[in-house]
C-alpha cells in the first residue's frame, strides 16, 4: 500500500487522537477513573491491520501510536516504549492458523522507539512506520509485522491491545502489473460478458445472442470457437450467473421480473421459471453465494437470499448497507464483494455467507482503463475499448495498480 492507499488508516488515527493531545485535564467526576486509564495502542483495535505495498525505491509510512485510555488526561509526562516482537509471530501464526513471514530485517524502521504523553494529553500523536520493499518483499509475499507498546511503572498497560500486527503483502510497482491477452473479440463486441465458472458469456449488443467462450483448461486461452447458445435476449437487461449452474435474467420493460434459467457447462439450457416480479426499482443486482444483492438508486443495499429451485427466503430478507450507489463496478469474488470506483479504484468489502460487511481494504488502482472485469476462478478477466480480453491472475491480499 503506497501513501494514498495509507490515507484512510492515517485519517482514522488523525480522527483518534485528534482530540487527545489538548493541554486540558478531563476530570468527568466518574469514581475511581484513573483505574480505566490503561495504555494501548489505538491501531490494535483494529488487528490484523492488512496493507498492499507496492514493490518499488519507494519509502512508505505507516501510522503507529500509543494512547491512554479512560476520561482523564495524563496527570504527569508518561514515557512510553515501542518495539517490533518477532517473537509474536509464531504465537500469532498458532493462534490463527497462519504462515507468515516475520518482514525481512532491514526492511522495517520505527520512527522513534521512545515516545512522550505529556501532562494533560492522552496520546503520542502519531508517529511513523517506514518501510522499504525492492530488495525485500517478493510479489504477493505476505509478512507479518508486531509492533509492541510497553508501560512504565505505575502505569496499567491493557494487554489485549498493546501490541499491533501489521500483515504486509508486497506488490507489482504502478504500471508494472502483469496480464496476458486471452482473447481479441474487436471493437463491436460490446461490453455485457457474464462469468460463469471460469468461462464467460457475452450477449452480442445488437442481436442479442448469447455467446459461450470456453477458456483451454491448460493454457486460460479462448482458442475453442464460440457457441451460440441463445437467442433474443435483448430483452433482458441484466443477465447474472447464479449458483454455478443458473441464469438470473432480468426483463428490460415492465414492470422488471426475473427469470431463473438453468444451464450446463456447455451451455445447454434447462428447466426455466419466473421467480420475482418488481425487481426493476434496481439500479444493480449482485449475486453472492446463496444471495441476490439488490442495490436501489439512493444506494441501499438489500439481501434476497434465493435457494437452489428459485425461491426466496422472504423472512430473511433485510437490508444490510447503504451507500452503494455511483460504483463503475461491483461484483463477487470468494468470500467478498469488490467494487471499481469511476476513478478506477478498486475495494475489497469482506462478506458473511447471510450478508455482514467486513471493513473493507483498497486493492487497486487505475482498473477505468476497462469497461468491464469479471472473475474467472480465482483470476479476473478484463475487457478494453478495443475488445481485447485480459486475464490477470489475482491476489487481493497485495495492491494492483494498473498506472504509473
Amino acid at each position: 500500500m503506497n501513501k494514498i492507499n495509507l490515507t484512510s488508516i492515517l485519517l482514522s488515527a488523525l480522527i483518534f487522537l485528534s482530540g487527545c493531545n489538548k493541554d486540558v485535564l478531563v476530570d468527568l467526576d466518574i469514581p475511581q477513573a484513573g483505574n480505566y486509564a490503561q495504555l494501548y495502542m489505538p491501531q490494535a483495535t483494529s488487528n490484523p491491520i492488512g496493507m498492499g505495498i507496492s514493490i518499488t525505491d519507494q519509502d512508505y509510512q505507516v501510522p503507529y501510536a500509543a494512547h491512554l485510555g479512560g476520561s482523564l488526561a495524563a496527570q504527569t509526562d508518561i514515557s512510553v516504549t515501542f518495539k517490533v516482537s518477532p517473537e509474536l509471530v509464531t504465537q500469532y501464526n498458532q493462534k490463527n492458523n497462519t504462515t507468515y513471514q516475520l518482514l525481512p530485517e532491514g526492511s522495517y524502521a520505527l520512527q522513534t522507539e521512545n515516545a512522550m504523553i505529556p501532562k494533560g494529553a492522552q496520546g503520542t500523536g502519531i508517529l511513523k512506520l517506514v518501510i522499504k520493499t525492492k530488495g525485500f518483499l517478493q510479489a504477493f509475499e505476505s509478512y507479518l509485522l508486531p509492533v509492541s507498546v510497553s508501560a512504565p511503572s505505575g502505569v496499567t498497560l491493557n494487554k489485549e491491545l498493546s501490541t499491533t500486527y501489521f500483515v504486509i503483502t508486497g506488490s507489482y510497482a504502478p504500471g508494472e502489473v502483469p496480464r496476458e491477452k486471452v482473447l481479441s473479440m474487436g471493437a463491436d463486441a460490446g461490453d455485457f460478458l457474464i462469468d460463469f465458472n471460469g468461462d464467460f458469456i457475452r450477449k452480442a449488443p445488437l442481436t442479442g445472442d448469447l455467446i459461450l467462450y470456453k477458456a483451454d483448461a491448460a493454457t486460460g486461452q479462448f482458442t475453442a470457437p464460440p457457441k451460440t447458445i441463445g437467442f433474443g435476449w435483448n430483452v433482458m437487461d441484466k443477465i447474472l450467473s447464479y449458483g454455478g449452474n443458473r441464469l438470473i435474467a432480468r426483463f428490460g420493460s415492465g414492470a422488471g421480473d426475473i427469470n431463473q434459467y438453468f444451464l450446463s457447462q456447455d451451455g445447454a439450457f434447462g428447466a426455466q421459471r419466473g421467480v420475482g416480479q418488481g425487481w426493476g426499482g434496481l439500479s444493480a443486482i449482485v449475486p453472492f453465494k446463496g444471495l441476490l444483492l439488490g442495490i436501489a438508486a439512493n444506494g441501499d443495499m438489500t439481501k434476497f437470499p434465493l435457494n437452489g429451485d428459485g425461491d426466496f427466503d422472504y423472512g430473511n430478507i433485510k437490508q444490510i448497507g447503504t451507500g452503494w450507489a455511483g460504483l463503475a463496478q461491483i461484483f463477487s469474488y470468494q468470500n467478498s464483494l469488490i467494487t471499481i470506483e469511476n476513478s478506477g479504484d478498486m475495494w475489497q468489502y469482506p462478506l458473511t455467507d447471510d450478508g455482514v460487511f467486513g471493513a473493507r481494504k483498497k486493492i487497486g488502482t487505475g482498473w477505468d482503463m476497462y469497461t468491464k472485469v469479471i472473475t474467472a476462478g480465482t483470476d479476473l478477466l478484463a475487457l478494453d475499448a478495443n475488445g481485447d480480453l485480459w486475464r490477470y491472475k489475482f491476489n487481493p491480499d497485495g495492491l494492483w495498480p494498473l498506472k504509473k
